[in-house]
């Protein structure tokens, strides 16, 4: 590849640099979100939505005022989530917990994308606590090898790489889903005014059978063949890093690196792909990312495993309640601003649909096969289960048994569907956002990058410059 050898060269030299030039933010100056509250608790006076409430209507909910008030938190208002009385519909059929489990500390992976916010919301919502569930999460590339290894007891991981692990023999299963299609994002250097003065890609010969490069360069109409380009293989966060350095045209990230992109003003968006799916070609979602489980830990100790399905369904619901929080949670943990968390928060719940989910079923496997299938990927890459059968690689019995049962249900139910319907502008989805969370309407948080506050997502470039 021309020029490959010395581009990766300066890049991995430039990585050894990383954070101070991705430029650091100090979350806790952000961090306002609200600690959990007593159900009681009342929406500010402004608000003129429907409740949402993600309990069933015949729960009864404890009585727990002893938790904190944090409504004179900076920035922030009370808002109305408990998730001791958000579990307690549940508990009745929960397996009891030995003695043993009482004790273990289960270690929870996920990987740096956005695809994985359930973890996170899991532990800052209280949720994990609630259950009577000691959670130590740690972030890492390297998910699915390390379950594999045992030294995860679950992780959040993409399919595709759950499945050749498992291809490969690892003692892995999946009991619940995490995130439909799997949009991801073109990011360009600020500088880059046509699409003939992208040279530098963070692309290699594997991009060929990617679906996401495929689909990349025929929207845009550039060339898809690697070669015709200096590439480099890296991670999501050096690529970052190489972007802003000037050391690379163009990036395939998913959030928060896009959104932090254009926060600090150094790349745009100019597409977004799809792993999973195709809207526009008729084939349905396709699953991209799920939360695996080492197959030793499920055994032996079954009564977490139910409780972590069901905090998995709660706090993917919390998402949907509470996003302008959710997103605030993601932001202090990913070390990012508010704004760049409640971007994301606003494309993964809203405008790029309900790709936050918990469900997951055999069609969506197949369309992801459909999906390469019509880019003419070869068989032999497609995830496909290639040892024992679809029921030796998925356990859905525990979603069936303690889940929340279905999205749809719960986002008809709960009201979400009424107050964020699909494909709001950003700048109404955060007027609402902050109504249900309790955050003054002049606040500035999240409203500092124009382009988000005029509704585009993707900037457009011409052929040549």
């Amino acid at each position: 590849m021309k020029n490959a050898k010395r581009l990766f060269a300066a890049l991995l030299a430039l990585v050894m640099i990383g954070a101070m030039l991705v430029g650091c933010h100090d979350s806790s100056v952000d961090r306002h979100y609200n600690s959990p509250t007593p159900s009681n608790s009342k929406q500010p006076e402004s608000s003129k939505q429907p409740e949402i409430s993600a309990q069933p209507d015949n729960s009864k909910q404890p009585d727990s005022s002893d938790q904190p008030d944090n409504s004179d938190q900076p920035g922030g208002g009370k808002i109305e989530y408990d998730p001791v009385a958000e579990v307690a519909p549940y508990l009745s059929r929960l397996p009891e917990m030995t003695d043993a489990d009482k004790k273990y500390v289960i270690q929870l992976g996920y990987n740096n994308c956005d695809h994985m916010v359930a973890a996170i919301i899991g532990q800052d919502a209280g949720i994990y606590e609630a259950l009577g569930l000691k959670v130590e999460i740690t972030k890492t590339a390297q998910v699915s090898t390390a379950v594999a290894a045992g030294q995860f007891d679950a992780a959040y991981a993409g399919y595709t790489g759950s499945i050749n692990s498992y291809n490969k023999g690892a003692d892995i299963v999946t009991l619940v889903g995490s995130h439909l299609g799997g949009a991801r994002y073109f990011v360009v250097r600020d500088e880059v005014k046509a699409l003939d003065q992208i040279k530098r890609l963070t692309i290699s010969e594997t991009s060929m059978v990617n679906p996401e490069w495929l689909r990349f360069s025929s929207e845009l109409g550039i060339n898809s063949d690697y070669s015709l380009y200096e590439g480099a293989s890296m991670g999501q966060e050096d690529s970052l890093v190489a972007l802003k350095a000037e050391q690379i045209d163009g990036i395939f990230v998913c959030d928060p690196y896009a959104s932090i992109a254009e926060l600090d003003d150094f790349g745009f968006i100019i597409d977004v792909a799809w792993g999973s799916l195709s809207k526009d070609l008729g084939i349905g979602w396709g699953q991209c990312c799920n939360e695996i489980y080492y197959r030793g830990f499920v055994d032996e100790h079954p009564a977490l495993v139910a409780r972590m399905v069901l905090a998995h369904c709660l706090a993917t619901q919390y998402m949907y309640i509470h996003p302008y929080n959710a997103g605030l949670m993601f932001a202090d943990t990913f070390g990012t601003t508010a704004d760049v968390g409640l971007r994301t928060m606003y494309l993964k719940t809203n405008a790029e649909g309900r790709t936050m989910n918990w469900e997951i079923s055999p069609q969506n496997i197949k369309n992801m096969c459909e999906y390469r299938k019509h880019w003419d990927i070869p068989e032999a890459e497609w995830p496909m289960i290639r040892r024992g059968d679809l029921e030796d690689f998925f356990d859905l019995t525990y979603l069936e048994r303690y889940g929340t049962g279905s999205i749809e249900e719960f986002l008809e139910k709960s009201g979400v569907k009424e107050i964020f319907p699909d494909g709001m502008a950003y700048k109404d989805w955060l007027e609402v956002a902050e109504t249900r969370d309790g955050i003054p309407h002049d606040s500035m948080v999240g409203k500092t990058v124009q382009k988000w506050m005029d509704g585009a997502v993707i900037t457009q470039l011409p052929a040549t410059s």
